[in-house]
């Protein structure tokens, strides 16, 4: 069983994670259209495009589990505690944008995160609710 935390963290670090890959791949694209010149530069540009687009949908495998487990937690809350902690681990939003969207102060998103994660370690201590192998709770 993995702790609240832990879940929410993990959702949160491969969303980041997802960005960052897909930001160098991007990248990589932009240099393969501007470099026509080589073959044998194109046939290796491909090749580690190839390569990083696999690892890059690996790691969104892994992210969509994570997202899944961590919102089988945030599901529990609802309002603007809710909103707060998928904008902040599921969608990795920062705290200052997250303030921005929704019309509040950052200091009040602070205290919804707080007591958020205040009624989640109420509702499930330090582990995850205990699933049946259809996704039911027990």
């Amino acid at each position: 069983m993995a702790d609240v935390m832990g879940t929410l963290q993990r959702a949160r670090t491969l969303e980041l994670q997802v960005q960052m890959q897909l930001e160098h791949i991007e990248m990589i694209h932009r240099i393969a259209r501007r470099m026509r010149e080589s073959t044998s530069y194109a046939q290796e540009t491909a090749e580690k495009l190839a390569r990083l687009e696999a690892q890059l949908n690996d790691t969104v495998d892994q992210m969509c589990d994570a997202k899944r487990e961590a919102l089988r937690f945030v599901s529990y809350l609802s309002g603007e505690e809710r909103s707060v902690i998928e904008g902040y681990y599921i969608l990795a939003k920062n705290w200052d944008k997250l303030a921005l969207e929704l019309y509040m102060s950052e200091r009040r998103v602070f205290l919804l995160r707080k007591s958020g994660l205040a009624k989640l370690m109420d509702r499930y201590g330090r582990n995850a609710p205990e699933t049946a192998s259809d996704g039911a709770r027990i």
